[in-house]
């Protein structure tokens, strides 16, 4: 059944997609929240790229960054707990993605 072997590498191809997004994403913010204590004040938004000014709306929404008067600076309370969250997002959704694609590997050598 070739069907299944396509399905299968469609299904492993877009695990791999998925965690490379989100990794982007996550090293997206990292790099923001960097720049922003390298600089150790508030940052015009109008200063930051594309890509960092999509960071900033994120960990605005998410509540770390305080975006006001068109300046985004850092929510230093909110961050420490914000730390801890990704972090365990990104252990649960990489042991997720694990198990996903051994769970594929199996059914492959299974048939």
């Amino acid at each position: 059944m070739p069907g299944r072997g396509f399905a299968s590498a469609a299904a492993l191809i877009a695990i791999a997609l998925a965690c490379l997004a989100i990794s982007r994403k996550l090293e997206r913010e990292r790099r923001l929240l960097a720049k922003l204590r390298r600089r150790g004040t508030a940052i015009p938004v109008e200063e930051l790229t594309d890509d960092e000014r999509d960071a900033a709306e994120s960990l605005a929404a998410a509540g770390v960054l305080d975006i006001q008067q068109k300046r985004a600076s850092i929510r230093t309370v909110a961050l420490a707990a914000f730390r801890r969250k990704r972090m365990r997002l990104m252990v649960m959704g990489g042991f997720g993605a694990f198990l996903l694609a051994c769970l594929v590997a199996l059914l492959i050598l299974r048939r």
